[in-house]
């Protein structure tokens, strides 16, 4: 496959940046990216969590190296292992580059990119750090790292700044930090959201025991492992070619839960092969597919979305109950867009535009996306008063801009 329709680099050149070529593209992508983080905070309890997301994130949308610096002699317990590129630092930080530095560091490490985010409790923080002593919740560090992943990409390739004058420097979530998450629900496709998903998930339940049932019709493709945070890079053998729902149950099992995959496509009148748990969490990407899921027997549905236009970085969620008539208000088909970067306009030379038309179909994205999205959606279901019908958006870039979150009206 041409590297440009690749999901991360098809989505650069959609945008039209500076007239970017592939090559550019890959070169900007080449750089390292140092993660420095408070020592005192880089445990289990705080933001081991971020720094997991985080590192994961960064390490599929570069190829240089991922530097990490929390005062670490090993890597803490994790859904799946950081990759090869992945490395633990015991000496100071070096300048230049990329940098991303977690918690409280009051001053700069000197000249290249730098980019400043803190998370506690259920609220996040981007270039200042927050004044409570509330440890990071798993939600909040979903959602840090994929602002500052995508802030990392933006700042790496020059996506010039959304709405900035509209920023803030912190953002507060729904969630009730002191809310447990479910000890059994379902997962509804598991490629990149519905991997993000269950990665949170891992860290929600805290070793505990956890019953999960997985969907999907698919198997893995090589491709896949750029935006989906389960698919290890040096293990590209295991998982190639696998029904997806077969090697992410049997991940599932390897942390001590009680997993089960069913690989269907589900149609009108589907219904689950066991006993529908209480909620659904859908990973869908297309829009008929979450239409059906609404009928599936859960009490509550949990649903999260990307954009591709990584000028306008967007991304959906939404919960609510089971409701035909709610979930096709809600998941209309989206407009076809017509890519029209400069570099799309070349492909249209070719004889019946062929390069043209594989370009504008795949289905551009990055993991930093999917990382809030999952974040977003699972705050819903551990909202504070319980889940409500809601309808939320967030544009990533620039970082923080306000939250909507609308009430659905069934």
């Amino acid at each position: 496959m041409e590297h440009h329709n690749e999901r991360i680099i098809n989505g650069l050149l959609k945008a039209d940046i500076e007239d970017l070529t592939p090559e550019e593209v890959d070169a900007r992508l080449a750089a390292d990216v140092s993660i420095i983080v408070d020592k005192e905070r880089a445990i289990p309890g705080d933001l081991w969590p971020c720094i997991w997301f985080l590192a994961s994130a960064i390490e599929r949308q570069f190829t240089g190296k991922v530097r990490i610096y929390a005062g670490l002699d090993r890597m803490p317990p994790a859904p799946v292992p950081l990759g090869p590129r992945c490395e633990i630092q015991s000496d100071e930080p070096i300048c230049g580059g990329i940098r991303i530095l977690l918690g409280d560091f009051p001053a700069g490490l000197g000249e290249g990119i730098e980019i400043r985010g803190d998370a506690r409790g259920n609220e996040i923080s981007c270039g200042v750090p927050l004044k409570t002593y509330d440890p990071a919740h798993p939600i909040s560090s979903c959602a840090l790292a994929g602002y500052l992943a995508f802030s990392a990409l933006a700042r790496a390739i020059g996506i010039p700044p959304h709405h900035e004058s509209w920023t803030q420097k912190s953002i507060r979530l729904v969630f009730a930090p002191s809310r447990k998450a479910p000890p059994s629900f379902s997962v509804l496709g598991v490629g990149q959201v519905g991997q993000a998903f269950l990665s949170l998930a891992y860290f929600l339940a805290g070793g505990q025991e956890v019953a999960v049932h997985l969907l999907d019709k698919d198997t893995f493709e090589d491709c896949n492992q750029r935006t989906q945070v389960l698919l290890e890079e040096a293990a590209v053998a295991l998982w190639r070619g696998k029904p997806k729902t077969e090697y992410i149950a049997a991940l599932c099992r390897s942390w001590g839960w009680a997993a089960n995959g069913e690989r269907c496509e589900i149609k009108w009148g589907w219904r689950p092969s066991q006993s529908p748990s209480e909620f659904a969490l859908l990973g869908f990407d297309n829009m008929d597919a979450r239409r059906i899921a609404a009928e599936g027997g859960f009490q509550w549905l949990f649903e999260c979305g990307v954009g591709t236009d990584f000028c306008r970085p967007h991304v959906s969620w939404h919960s609510f109950p089971p409701s035909r008539d709610l979930a096709k208000a809600i998941f209309r088909e989206p407009k076809i867009a017509v890519a029209t970067s400069q570099f799309a306009k070349t492909l249209g030379d070719g004889p019946g535009e062929c390069g043209r038309v594989i370009f504008e179909g795949v289905q551009a994205t990055a993991p930093s996306l999917g990382l809030v999205a999952v974040a977003m959606a699972w705050g819903e279901a551990m909202s504070a008063n319980g889940p409500a019908p809601i309808s939320g958006g967030a544009f990533l870039w620039s970082p923080l801009l306000p939250l909507q979150r609308d009430i659905l009206y069934t």
